[in-house]
């Protein structure tokens, strides 16, 4: 699987840099960025954000589904607020972040596609062992963003990819259940 990987693509400069620090990048993401979110802030619906969750990992459903998701819209308000340059930083911390769940959780890991390139001069792709599908992490953020709702592009992102992990690897998945009990599985 995944033979059509660029090897040279893998020693671009500007790639290796990047990704050393994409460990670091999505750790400050909620170490500093995130923690300027005001807490009073308003998502669009109407809920107030509320403090960032402590003692919580980071790449936990209680993080994602309770909070981050929320605290999205108040980073990246529309899909032209990613291109602004002081929010450059913010965008490079969220696409290791992203990325970094689909490693740490789904089993994949990161590669450089130059054909998958939007926002770097690289293209910061999560590959597969398991499976020949991969993902974007930047093409998700402009999605959400485009959206304006995190939960239906990278939630179900990260969700579709851990159903298919689950089968690839016979574990079990919820998904599994609520098929068996609409005689789809």
């Amino acid at each position: 699987m995944n033979d059509d990987i660029d090897k040279a693509a893998q020693d671009d400069p500007e790639w290796v840099v990047w990704r050393s620090q994409v460990e670091d990048a999505a750790a400050r993401l909620f170490t500093d960025t995130l923690l300027r979110a005001p807490g009073d802030w308003v998502t669009p619906a109407g809920k107030p954000l509320g403090p960032m969750p402590v003692g919580v990992d980071v790449y936990s459903d209680e993080m994602v589904d309770d909070w981050l998701a929320d605290a999205f819209g108040y980073l990246f308000p529309s899909e032209d607020s990613l291109s602004e340059p002081d929010q450059a930083e913010a965008v490079s911390q969220l696409v290791a972040y992203v990325g970094e769940y689909f490693v740490r959780r789904l089993g994949g890991r990161w590669v450089n596609r130059p054909s998958e390139m939007v926002l770097f001069g690289f293209g910061p792709t999560i590959r597969y062992d398991w499976t020949d599908s991969s993902d974007n992490p930047e093409d998700l953020i402009f999605s959400a963003a485009e959206e304006g709702d995190f939960d239906s592009t990278i939630g179900q992102a990260w969700y579709s990819r851990s159903v298919d992990f689950a089968e690839a690897h016979g574990l079990p998945h919820s998904q599994f259940d609520v098929e068996r009990k609409h005689g789809l599985r």
